[in-house]
């Protein structure tokens, strides 16, 4: 088939599936998340919450694709439609080992690490090389049907044989019909290994580190990497949080108590009525910022001073500021622990539970407290006496990338209601200007 064959071929493909999710009565889109034993090994199975999560929140129909036996009777307890694509290797013979390998050699000869006179060939001959052949006649028969995939990055402690073979069975074939790919960090970026990252249209990665690191080595631009929400990296990290577990049980319930959407940024200041000063700096500094947001207020219901409650002194010392913010709410029912995790920022006047808590749950958190100390203590905790300095500070954080976080369903969404009808683009700004851009979107 042509080259020119092979385009017209993606374009119709992908025209196909843009008539199916706008034409009366449409099926929902159909999204693969592939999960390798490695991977779902690495996350101690709780991968299986984030596909789960990903179709309850999504809209879409999504279909875990694995190549174990095993595995699909992992999806199958967590009632997840499930493809099972067997990666059954043909093997290559010992003759047919050291021809390639000569001919590797042959062909690298001239070619050293760089910056060394090491030789290309004598690292790759003796061991990578040698191992990929292992996959040699590996290529299933089976057929790519969806309209989005998500894959995990291939990495130190995610490349077993059957993952690979999967993987990149997949990557390929998305690429052959045009299907816009996701790639997901499980195992930790940053090592030496880039030449596994596998292409894909956008990243959705756990930490800004991993973003810059994408971005650094040019396997990705900025607006191609999605930090994703605390809690969903949570469920791609070794070990267990029962804290967060049952934070993620309780999640759609506090939103519907709080009357707050999934995709709304959420600042939330706890109260305390010794540090009223400070409480009322803030929320005048934050009617300053330019980005939709939703500002809560942690009452203690137990709290009174002579004859008023927590919550009263709240409405009437704050009637003002509180009517310049783009939305706020007063809260006494949702625990101070679920209303840390919900947050994307916590600003508080004073250090204390909600502070502790927020560090543990990588939250960025600014304290501003007057005549405190100023500056970094800890990762994700930043004091800063003076409140006109706050909005400052957001801003630049928003700049860096470090507080626009979404989840895995918000980032399929996006990715699919922006895809043209024509042939997938190589990067997600060569949208429309209509569009506003992907990145503004989230």
């Amino acid at each position: 088939m042509s080259k020119a064959a092979r385009k017209q071929n993606r374009k119709n493909a992908s025209s196909e599936r843009a008539a199916l999710r706008q034409g009366p009565g449409a099926r929902k889109p159909r999204v693969l998340f592939a999960v390798g034993d490695a991977d779902a090994g690495y996350s101690e199975g709780r991968i299986w919450q984030l596909v789960e999560r990903l179709e309850n929140q999504s809209g879409c129909d999504v279909v875990a694709l694995t190549h174990e036996a095993e595995l699909a009777d992992a999806a199958k307890k967590h009632h997840i439609d499930h493809q099972l694509v067997p990666i059954r290797p043909t093997g290559v013979t010992v003759t047919d080992r050291l021809q390639a390998t000569d001919e590797m050699i042959r062909e690298t000869a001239n070619m050293n690490i760089p910056g060394s006179q090491l030789p290309l060939w004598k690292v790759l001959a003796m061991d990578d090389f040698l191992s990929s052949l292992q996959l040699f006649g590996a290529r299933p028969t089976a057929t790519l049907d969806a309209d989005a995939l998500i894959v995990p990055l291939m990495a130190v402690d995610n490349n077993t044989k059957g993952t690979c073979g999967l993987y990149t069975w997949a990557v390929s074939e998305a690429r052959r019909q045009g299907i816009p790919v996701i790639g997901l960090e499980v195992s930790p970026l940053g090592n030496k290994n880039t030449l596994s990252h596998l292409p894909a249209d956008h990243f959705a990665v756990k930490s800004r580190w991993s973003r810059d690191f994408l971005i650094e080595q040019g396997i990705a631009r900025s607006d191609q990497v999605s930090l994703l929400r605390w809690e969903e990296s949570y469920l791609l990290w070794p070990g267990k949080d029962e804290f967060t577990d049952a934070y993620l049980a309780l999640e759609p319930k506090a939103r519907e108590m709080l009357g707050l959407a999934p995709d709304r940024f959420m600042i939330l200041i706890p109260h305390h009525v010794a540090f009223l000063w400070e409480v009322r700096k803030i929320l005048d500094a934050l009617s300053q910022l330019e980005f939709p947001f939703t500002v809560v207020i942690r009452v203690d219901g137990r709290t009174v001073r002579r004859h008023y409650h927590e919550r009263e002194i709240v409405q009437e010392s704050y009637i003002h500021e509180l009517a310049n913010l783009p939305g706020a709410i007063i809260d006494e029912r949702v625990g101070i622990g679920l209303l840390v995790q919900m947050a994307d920022l916590v600003i508080a006047p004073f250090a204390g539970t909600a502070t502790e808590r927020a560090t543990l749950c990588r939250k960025p958190t600014i304290i501003c407290q007057s005549m405190a100390q100023e500056g970094w203590r800890g990762e994700f905790t930043y004091w800063q006496p003076q409140p006109d300095r706050i909005v400052s500070l957001i801003q630049q954080w928003r700049e860096q990338g470090w507080l626009a976080k979404t989840s895995l369903a918000r980032l399929v969404q996006l990715l699919l209601r922006h895809q043209p009808s024509a042939a997938i683009p190589s990067s997600l700004s060569a949208l429309p200007p209509a569009d506003h851009g992907f990145q503004e979107a989230l």
